[in-house]
């Protein structure tokens, strides 16, 4: 029966939980779908937590594409979508998350320039979760029990779909030629769906995720920026709080040394530091090349868990691309009478 409440506390808390936000920001807020300049997105992120501890370590990987795919009712307004596939698994029970969610956003320019944007956002989709039963160990078993346990008739069926939505908020400021602030809210499982197993004698909720995010980037000069950022979650009764600090550098060379004239580079590099409250201390590091955007998290844990796993929390590798291809130019046809 113990193993039973372990299971079933996995399954309340289970959630995609990631540091580098940047490469999961249409999960956390739908929002943020179609929310880029360019013709199609494509990125994922790979994250992998208590690794030195656990046989069976959380993972989880998230891929998505999104698109800015057409106009809205007014020039400045434009429509999104989005496709994400996700698998969340933790522990020796393989209690895991596989979901496929569609997205649509609706992005509203208040001015010419896009200097005021607000955005809306709707996911819907279908997860499954499920534990693997065969590799259950109860209490009776150790004590001399022979062939399998008398509980284990409680997880067997443990496997179950259910439909899930989102909605989200987002607004985006620029405030001057070199400073930008932006600001979101969303609601992850709206409808509160419960799984239910053992002939519906036992329910599991999926309570609803409340996701806020805040940043402010500034730059220092035409090759450093710095953007502070917030990001806070609820799912029931937890909370998870990071703040985080990102400095990026962009490369330029000198064409012409009278005119002083500045071309970027195709790269750029980023680094961050950041800390969940009473958790782990983030380490970020990333880069851009041409339209590939690549980042690596690293926590360390700081909090009691760190008698565990030795200070080392979890980390994550994340990769994206922005594709751009230009719309062809309409030729109106013309017709020239020839002069005799």
């Amino acid at each position: 029966m113990i193993c039973i409440c372990i299971s079933i506390q996995l399954l309340n808390a289970q959630d995609l939980h990631v540091t580098n936000y940047n490469f999961a920001k249409p999960y956390f807020n739908p929002a943020e779908v179609g929310s880029f300049s360019g013709t199609i997105r494509l990125g994922g992120i790979y994250r992998e937590q208590f690794s030195n501890f656990i046989h069976k370590p959380y993972q989880t990987v998230l891929f998505y594409m999104d698109s800015p795919v057409s106009n809205g009712l007014r020039p400045s307004h434009w429509v999104g979508s989005g496709l994400q596939l996700s698998l969340d698994r933790a522990g020796d029970l393989v209690v895991q998350n596989i979901g496929i969610m569609g997205s649509l956003s609706y992005h509203i320019g208040l001015d010419a320039k896009y200097k005021n944007v607000i955005a809306l956002g709707f996911q819907f989709g279908n997860i499954q979760r499920s534990v693997n039963p065969n590799r259950a160990v109860f209490q009776d078993q150790f004590e001399g029990s022979l062939g399998a346990s008398k509980d284990l008739h409680f997880i067997q069926d443990y496997k179950d779909n259910y439909q899930d939505y989102n909605v989200g908020l987002k607004f985006t400021h620029k405030l001057s030629s070199y400073s930008n602030f932006d600001a979101g809210i969303a609601v992850l499982h709206l409808a509160q769906p419960n799984i239910r197993f053992k002939d519906g004698q036992i329910e599991n909720p999926i309570y609803r995720r409340i996701n806020l995010n805040a940043s402010y980037g500034i730059d220092l000069s035409d090759e450093m920026s710095l953007t502070p950022v917030l990001y806070f979650s609820k799912y029931s009764n937890a909370y998870n709080t990071s703040v985080q600090l990102l400095w990026n550098y962009r490369f330029f060379e000198k064409s012409d040394k009278k005119q002083k004239i500045k071309i970027p580079k195709d790269y750029q590099i980023s680094l961050g530091v950041g800390y969940r409250i009473q958790d782990a201390i983030q380490f970020i590091v990333g880069g851009i090349y041409k339209q590939w955007k690549f980042g690596f998290a690293y926590d360390m844990t700081v909090s009691s868990a760190s008698q565990f796993d030795n200070y080392y929390g979890a980390y994550e590798v994340g990769i994206s691309r922005i594709l751009s291809y230009p719309k062809k130019p309409k030729v109106v046809s013309k017709f020239y009478c020839p002069r005799f």
